[in-house]
């Protein structure tokens, strides 16, 4: 079975200025931080559950970080590709302090790490860090504001999956780089009414002038209903209309 957990714990307090406080949003990342920072259902489901465990012990909740996802997932993607696993990023030489200043998290703040394998699910790895005090007061931990949460898989590697979590005591901004899902598919009609082998302003007439009843027949009637509600009328023009300048597919 595929289940490890590491022991070490990276944790400081480092004193804060007021210069520091405010590192730039989205900072460009540095060598050795490009991956994937799409934040998938399982790296969602555990912000929820690490959040819950804190509001249970009077704690707030922690907010995501564009700095320090771009961290974990690297750090995470790293150990997959590579089949290690440990805090310091093997052939690199590069420890967790220079890894989140690379990748932009330049805070002069409270910082830990957690890392986990083995487990695919936010469940099973948040209960791995809760079974261990170290990993649990990083969780737990009141002076963290911001977190990274990251896991990677690679088949070819010891452990297959691999969690990372960044914890940082300074909020610098989130932008969501989850893709918004697609726009609803219109009914497989092109607009095409007059049978052209195009959508153009003139099938948008010929659909209005047939809703109004100056037409009675359309030559190609079964491709005006793009809007699928089963009717021809001004709803049907407006979306041809909008195809034929390119506004949507």
């Amino acid at each position: 079975m595929r289940s490890v957990l590491q022991a070490l714990v990276l944790i400081a307090a480092l004193v804060a200025t007021a210069s520091s406080l405010s590192p730039a949003r989205n900072a460009q990342a540095g060598p050795n931080c490009d991956a994937d920072t799409t934040i998938d259902s399982q790296e969602e489901a555990f912000l929820d559950l690490i959040n819950d465990y804190r509001a249970d012990n009077g704690l707030a909740s922690l907010v995501f970080s564009d700095t320090l996802n771009q961290a974990a997932a690297w750090k995470s993607e790293h150990m997959a590709n590579n089949d290690y696993f440990g805090h310091d990023d093997e052939g690199i030489n590069r420890d967790l302090g220079v890894r989140l200043r690379d990748c932009g998290y330049t805070a002069n703040t409270w910082r830990a790490e957690n890392i986990a394998a083995g487990h695919e699910t936010a469940a099973a790895t948040f209960e791995q860090w809760r079974a261990s005090a170290g990993h649990d007061y990083n969780m737990l931990h009141p002076n963290m504001v911001a977190i990274g949460v990251a896991r990677a898989f690679n088949d070819d590697s010891r452990y297959g999956w691999y969690w990372t979590t960044e914890f940082g005591g300074v909020d610098d901004g989130f932008s969501d780089p989850t893709p918004a899902p697609p726009p609803a598919s219109l009914p497989d009609k092109s607009g095409d009414v007059d049978c052209q082998n195009g959508t153009t302003s003139i099938d948008a007439a010929l659909v209005l002038q047939f809703s109004a009843a100056l037409l009675t027949t359309l030559p190609c009637e079964d491709m005006a209903d793009v809007s699928g509600d089963e009717q021809i009328g001004a709803v049907d023009a407006a979306i041809i209309l909008q195809i034929s300048a390119d506004l949507i597919g």
